[in-house]
């Protein structure tokens, strides 16, 4: 669709977006993390150029980590260090400020302080790959104790295992926590993060709340500029990871879907 035509069919969902907020309450809510950030400045910047609450997950002791932060948190987005942890494939590059199932907790609380004082204005954490260490109960809970000490910060499970006990244990120990709905870039070909936003906002009309990671590769800034213009659009508004773990926690807030179960709203493809 181009843009005028775009535009247009904005400017139509306009009025019964209003009007769906004014009989149903609040739209569902999505929340966005962009992961990865760090090594590559232009990557980092573009993808904080993208408007809204989009929340930026930034690796710990790299090159861009200290500006990319201040950047994001001056535009009021919300900032996550994103902590390397032990994935099942023994040949992963972890890289600074790793976690693995060979350290003790006083070695991984010393290397998540180091971590967090790598990347200010940080709100949050969640795991980057980690496939292998989210499904030890012992480091888990090491992690959650320090991150319970820091008092401030929520904790966002990416679900890089179906067996991560990682979210389950943030929630023992009282942490704000939220576990990751949709991967929008599995790989990175435009027609699969279209689908995969589709999908992001189909859960949230069906559940109230989904919550989506992806990356900042070009394809995917490309999409999330064109369909966060206007994310009521879709029958959803984009909010802070922190609102939304608010949200999912106040089930009175959920949305119910329509009773055919059909969208009213339209999909990527129609634009």
């Amino acid at each position: 669709m181009t843009g005028a035509l775009l535009a247009l069919a904005l400017a139509g969902s306009e009025m019964s977006a209003a009007q769906s907020v004014e009989t149903r309450g609040r739209l569902p809510a999505i929340s966005i993390i962009i992961d990865d950030l760090g090594y590559r400045r232009l990557d980092g910047l573009r993808a904080i150029e993208l408007p809204g609450p989009i929340a930026y997950a930034i690796l710990p002791h790299t090159p861009f980590a200290t500006r990319l932060a201040a950047i994001a948190f001056k535009l009021d987005k919300e900032v996550l260090l994103h902590v390397p942890m032990q994935s099942d494939v023994a040949e992963k590059n972890l890289g600074p400020g790793a976690l693995t199932s060979s350290m003790s907790r006083r070695e991984m609380h010393a290397i998540l302080e180091a971590g967090l004082a790598s990347v200010p204005h940080v709100s949050g954490i969640n795991n980057h790959m980690g496939s292998s260490l989210t499904r030890e109960l012992r480091p888990m809970e090491w992690v959650m104790e320090w991150m319970r000490s820091n008092g401030r910060l929520y904790f966002v499970d990416s679900l890089t295992s179906a067996q991560s006990v990682a979210l389950r244990t943030a929630r023992d120990v009282g942490l704000q926590a939220i576990g990751r709905d949709v991967f929008l870039d599995p790989t990175p070909d435009s027609q699969i993060i279209e689908r995969q936003f589709q999908r992001l906002t189909e859960i949230a009309r069906d559940q109230g709340t989904g919550l989506a990671i992806g990356h900042p590769y070009p394809e995917t800034l490309a999409v999330l500029r064109r369909v966060l213009l206007k994310p009521s659009y879709y029958g959803v508004e984009l909010v802070s990871v922190r609102e939304l773990i608010a949200r999912r926690r106040g089930r009175a807030t959920h949305i119910a879907p329509t009773a055919s179960g059909a969208s009213r709203y339209p999909t990527v493809a129609q634009q």
